[in-house]
């Protein structure tokens, strides 16, 4: 009998059923092994979140979820913020001062000023230069050396008014008054404000602050009587009668023999030494002047002497009298009396503007004892 044998055709499909399951269990176990796999990852990566949380809730662990505290943590960790609104921080609420200019910041007015910001108030002087007294000065004006004050030093400072224009005015220790003089600015800023005697100034710091030399400065009228000094004819020194140059460039000549009426005045030839006077006249304020000596034979009174002039409208031809103050700030105070041109000839009715007192000498020689007269 042949034997009939059938083709090799490989394995039998129970045998590719065993093979599949076998394939399958090796699958399995692969992602098995996978899957484990992410699930561990996906263990960690929980861990690192809750540990975050955990950062993120730092010092909130131990409050319940509901309980008051942890809800006004919850809302104060975090802000509120608006498109185009600046948030507002939890510490802006006590800040005494926003900048309204910026950006993403309330505008908060405030309608008084904090008691730090007033550094000191003064009574207006009748004067066409402020003196800020020594103790005020080291009290309040830091940027000013008040350890060691120079009178050579200058420095600027800037004051900003109630309209918000700014006042630039350079200031100088002035020994003799042992103060700090306002040298420029303070005459046209009194005449904006008509400042009189008895008014206020009061001088703050502002918030913020430009600088360190920026300052607030505010005006109070108060006015009151001035006390007017008295032109003797026993005090008389010396009277001079002026030129138009006088008036045009600003400044007058005194002879050297006339200001030998002024001991603390004396100055060496060629010296570039400059000294501050202080004349005060019948309306009782008080003129600070500069005076340099010129040559051999007179002295120049320059810085102040053109603002007298404009003020009390002085022309050419009117006399200038000097007298000794009964009762000096210092060596070189004295007073200053006007006589106008038209009151020459009637000296005994004074012009209706006019400053009393009596002269007794002149340096020109043709005024002996007549009345240097001027306005009430």
């Amino acid at each position: 009998m042949s034997e009939i044998r059938g083709l090799d055709s490989g394995p039998s499909d129970k045998e590719g059923e065993k093979g599949k399951d076998a394939q399958g269990e090796g699958k399995g176990k692969e992602e098995g092994k996978s899957e484990g796999n992410v699930s561990e990852e996906a263990s960690v990566a929980d861990t690192e979140v809750a540990e975050k949380k955990n950062v993120r809730s730092f010092g909130e662990e131990n409050v319940d979820s509901d309980s008051p505290s942890k809800k006004k943590l919850k809302q104060s960790n975090v802000p509120q913020a608006k498109s185009g609104d600046g948030s507002k921080r939890p510490y802006e609420d006590v800040q005494p001062y926003t900048d309204p200019n910026e950006p993403g910041s309330d505008s908060v007015e405030m309608d008084y000023c904090p008691d730090e910001v007033f550094l000191f108030e003064m009574e207006v002087p009748s004067t066409n230069r402020l003196i800020i007294p020594f103790e005020l000065a080291s009290t309040h004006f830091p940027p000013l050396d008040t350890r060691k004050p120079n009178e050579k030093q200058v420095e600027t400072l800037e004051f900003t008014d109630s309209h918000n224009r700014e006042w630039y005015m350079p200031i100088q220790y002035y020994r003799d008054e042992r103060g700090f003089m306002i040298l420029t600015g303070w005459q046209k800023f009194s005449t904006q404000y008509n400042l009189q005697p008895m008014d206020l100034i009061r001088i703050l710091k502002p918030v913020p602050r430009l600088h360190t030399h920026h300052f607030l400065i505010e005006v109070e009228k108060k006015q009151g009587a001035v006390e007017i000094p008295a032109f003797r004819e026993e005090n008389f020194l010396f009277e001079i009668e002026l030129e138009q140059s006088d008036i045009e460039f600003r400044r007058v000549f005194l002879a050297r023999d006339d200001v030998r009426n002024f001991p603390g005045v004396k100055m060496q030839r060629n010296s570039r030494e400059k000294k501050i006077m202080r004349f005060t006249d019948a309306k009782c304020k008080h003129w600070y002047m500069n005076i340099i000596r010129y040559s051999e034979e007179k002295y120049m009174v320059i810085d102040g002497w053109d603002e007298f002039v404009k003020e009390r409208g002085v022309e050419a031809g009117d006399l200038v009298g000097f007298f000794k103050h009964e009762h000096p700030c210092h060596r070189k105070h004295y007073l200053i009396g006007i006589l106008k041109k038209e009151d020459k000839q009637n000296p005994g009715q004074p012009s209706g503007g006019s400053e009393a007192g009596r002269g007794a000498g002149s340096s020109s020689g043709s005024h002996k004892g007549k009345e240097i007269a001027g306005g009430d």
